[in-house]
């Protein structure tokens, strides 16, 4: 079973939203932009560890269309799952099944209680069952897999504890059962504690006291009623050891010495939790899958916030590699928040897996891009190559591999570094052709030049001007607003016609302005040619030598500050609408 949607309704910021998932899907944005609302959404639906919701704080505060309050979980089901799930859930046009939650409602179930609480499924008809899903609360909760939840701060103890519930007791108990059913050192261990049980009921204290002794003093008293009382032993069961007899602890190598873990820093013990629930994953595709006739579907949905927290970043590529193939293996699935363009960057092989959240006057939309959204920007994306056939120059400088439309997935792949993942993270992005602008732009802003900068602005560089146009159907059908500086080329040629395309490829709702430079860079600031390489330190150089004319710079200036004259980015909920995949 995998969750492939989940909608949300009335839950804090969000109003009403749904979300496509993949197996491994990234919920990116700026602070406070809603990520972890989606996450704490998914857990009040599972109720997790007493994870519940708060009418008083989880019902949005504004203005809602309804007072009702609910989540929907859609999952996939395998084959077996689908043929053991209850008649009436069963969809007629695919092996989903589509559940809902109410947290705050008026609706009442076929006895008159509240619906809120309870999971309902959908019918094959698509209306919502008004009887909940496999009848009592504490049924449901086994019907829809299991839910781990690892916080941006998260405790060792809490998945490490061998008292309680915690993955390393899971997993400990899993390899127990399997060395119990068919391993000789627990019949040893057996044999010696019924040898023990037997001995120590005979031993005597100083003064003469015995556990026989007192369980035939004992047995005197209610000889009576025709019972007897018994002291054993009993060979503890495999929960037990791991509960009361065993411990773990970490060894340093390098001194050869036992060590706490909160002795350790925060990026170890973050990593040495995450080490855990991939063991898990791994021990847990072992087990022998049973044909049941009980709808008992088998997930393990990991909902990780921050997983970058306290790595560094060749660490971060890493755990995030790592998490890709954990959520590959079957019935397990990530979810996780991040700040980090390193994860981001990473999952630019499946942009629609990336989900970017946005807060505006309070309320919190999700954008990302759905199969069809994909097919319509390699569309557009590929509008250049027509321009291209009629320019034999241009034609050359593109490689014929250019054309094929798999090759923007990999464009993008290669383009997206962390470098360029920040966007994603940014409140407003300028898009430029190269590195000279990016160069210049972020020492004229850094000396106090651009009056109109603020924070949260990424310069971008669009590796040159033929993908300026790329690049803006990505950020617009993602929700991140931007504008557009690059050189006009004195508007001859094919300049003429890829300037229209970039005019051409404005989003409504979230290209805010597109900017031309009079004929290019170089001859609007008065520099001398060099080769592109040096470019970008050449003109710094002579920007703070104070070689380029002051008149020619403060022009510069103000074309910058028009393309952010209007910064303040548009209100989503005013157009906004197709970028969203609902």
């Amino acid at each position: 079973m995998k969750l492939k949607k989940v909608h949300i309704h009335n839950f804090r910021g969000i109003l009403d939203q749904e979300i496509s998932l993949s197996d491994y899907s990234l919920l990116v944005g700026p602070n406070n932009s809603g990520k972890s609302t989606v996450i704490d959404a998914i857990r009040a639906f599972y109720e997790k560890d007493g994870f519940k919701f708060q009418p008083e704080s989880d019902f949005p505060c504004g203005v809602t269309q309804d007072k009702d309050s609910w989540v929907e979980l859609t999952f996939s089901l395998s084959d077996d799952e689908y043929d053991s799930l209850a008649e009436v859930y069963k969809q007629s046009s695919s092996k989903e099944l589509r559940l809902r939650k109410y947290f705050k409602t008026d609706t009442r179930i076929a006895d008159g209680k509240s619906a809120a609480g309870f999971i309902f499924g959908y019918k094959a008809d698509g209306s919502l069952n008004n009887e909940p899903f496999y009848g009592a609360k504490n049924v449901q909760s086994g019907k829809v897999g299991d839910l781990v939840y690892i916080p941006a701060i998260s405790e060792v103890n809490e998945h490490a504890k061998l008292s309680g519930p915690s993955a390393l007791r899971d997993l400990l108990n899993e390899i127990m059962s399997d060395v119990v059913q068919g391993g000789e050192a627990y019949k040893d261990f057996s044999a010696a504690v019924q040898k023990f049980s037997g001995s120590v009921r005979g031993e005597k204290t100083a003064d003469g006291r015995s556990l026989a002794d007192f369980e035939s003093k004992i047995n005197e008293f209610l000889k009576p009623w025709q019972i007897d009382f018994k002291l054993e032993v009993p060979p503890p069961q495999p929960g037990d050891i791991i509960k009361s007899l065993m411990r773990w602890n970490l060894i340093d190598r390098i001194h050869n010495r036992s060590l706490d873990i909160d002795l350790y820093g925060s990026g170890f013990q973050r990593y040495f939790i995450y080490s855990l629930i991939r063991l898990s994953a791994q021990y847990g595709g072992r087990r022998r899958a049973k044909k049941a006739k009980d709808f008992r579907p088998e997930l393990t949905l990991i909902l990780f916030e921050e997983p970058e927290a306290y790595l560094h970043p060749p660490q971060q590529e890493e755990l995030a590699r790592s998490l890709r193939d954990l959520a590959a293996a079957e019935s397990w699935q990530v979810i996780c928040t991040t700040h980090s363009a390193h994860f981001v960057s990473r999952n630019a092989t499946d942009i629609p897996a990336i989900i970017r959240m946005r807060r505006s006057n309070g309320e919190v939309k999700a954008f990302q891009i759905g199969d069809s959204e994909w097919e319509s920007i390699i569309h557009a994306n590929q509008q250049i190559n027509k321009i291209a056939e009629k320019y034999p120059g241009m034609a050359k400088r593109m490689q014929q591999d250019d054309a094929k439309p798999d090759m923007e997935a990999v464009k993008y792949f290669i383009w997206l570094n962390p470098d360029r993942a920040s966007a994603f993270f940014a409140d407003h992005v300028l898009l430029v052709e190269g590195p000279t602008e990016v160069a210049l732009i972020n020492k004229l802003i850094s000396d106090g030049k651009i009056g109109n900068a603020r924070s949260g602005l990424y310069v971008m560089d669009c590796i040159g001007k033929y993908n300026i146009h790329r690049f803006m159907n990505l950020l617009g059908r993602m929700g991140i607003s931007h504008s557009v500086l690059h050189d006009n080329d004195d508007d001859k040629g094919e300049h003429a016609e890829i300037n229209k395309l970039i005019e051409d490829s404005k989003d409504p709702c979230w290209t805010l302005a597109i900017k031309q430079i009079p004929g290019e860079l170089d001859k609007m600031l008065g520099l001398p040619s060099v080769a592109s390489h040096q470019k970008p330190q050449h003109t710094l150089y002579l920007y703070e030598t104070g070689q380029i004319e002051q008149g020619k710079l403060d022009d510069f200036c103000k074309l910058v500050e028009a393309c952010l004259a209007s910064d303040v980015a548009p209100n989503p909920m005013e157009g906004g609408e197709s970028t969203q995949t609902r």
